[in-house]
């Protein structure tokens, strides 16, 4: 099999140790794939038809050199009218966290086509697979690792929203599968945007306190992370490789 060499960041968690580790790990290509999590909707455009910055400058950029280096791409999003049940229990949840009033099921059973919508730069291509979930996971009901087992993929390159939600338990089941995970953490949400009021803090890198401990988790717990520039010069070296 060839090889893929990524450049990863984890981050030590024990005596002596709380920082940072640097390594560049080799990876069996033929077993990688690159997943995006919810990249559609809201995540795709902006108000007034703009696209997400970070879809456009960072991710869009890490899946085209993806795609040209033949890596297996696949996609997850939501379709909550699967589960828009008047017994469910998150709809009954995030009707008092999410909305000031209303029924987060009407609003789910309110959508008759939930086809996701997405950016051209990162829309599925032909043979690139969409599935459809209910929770926060890629993996709870659906059929994402049976099709990941039946091309015996063991790495995944992850980008995608939320870090706090849907991204972060998609990452914390693959690795509980046993898929070693690295998520390109500048693919996700930007500085200051899953952040609540009194978690800003502009002193911060992560731009507030949500995102930095949701990182750090995820660094010491969950996977590796690297960057979207760095992902896209490993493919052009691999490219250059394999000529």
């Amino acid at each position: 099999m060839s090889e893929i060499k990524v450049p990863i960041r984890y981050y030590k968690d024990y005596p002596g140790g709380y920082d940072y580790g640097y390594e560049e790990l080799s990876l069996e290509f033929e077993r990688c794939a690159f997943l995006l999590v919810d990249v559609d909707g809201a995540y795709s455009h902006k108000g007034g038809g703009e696209g997400h910055p970070t879809t456009e400058n960072f991710i869009a950029p890490a899946l085209a050199a993806a795609r040209s280096t033949g890596m297996r791409v696949c996609y997850v999003h939501n379709d909550l009218r699967l589960v828009a049940d008047p017994g469910n229990m998150a709809g009954e949840f995030w009707s008092k966290t999410k909305l000031q009033e209303g029924s987060m099921v009407d609003l789910w059973k309110g959508s008759p086509d939930s086809k996701p919508q997405y950016l051209d730069c990162v829309a599925p291509r032909e043979g690139e697979p969409n599935f459809p979930k209910w929770m926060w996971s890629g993996f709870r009901d659906t059929f994402l690792d049976q099709h990941l087992r039946g091309w015996d993929i063991q790495t995944l390159i992850v980008v995608g929203y939320s870090r706090r939600a849907c991204l972060h338990y998609t990452c914390a089941e693959a690795m509980g599968r046993n898929y070693r995970v690295i998520l390109l953490r500048d693919c996700s949400n930007p500085p200051g945007e899953i952040e609540m009021p009194d978690t800003l803090d502009d002193s911060l890198p992560e731009g507030g306190w949500i995102n930095r401990i949701t990182l750090r988790n995820f660094e010491h717990l969950i996977g590796y992370t690297s960057t979207s520039a760095e992902f896209v010069a490993s493919c052009e070296t691999f490219q250059g490789a394999s000529k």
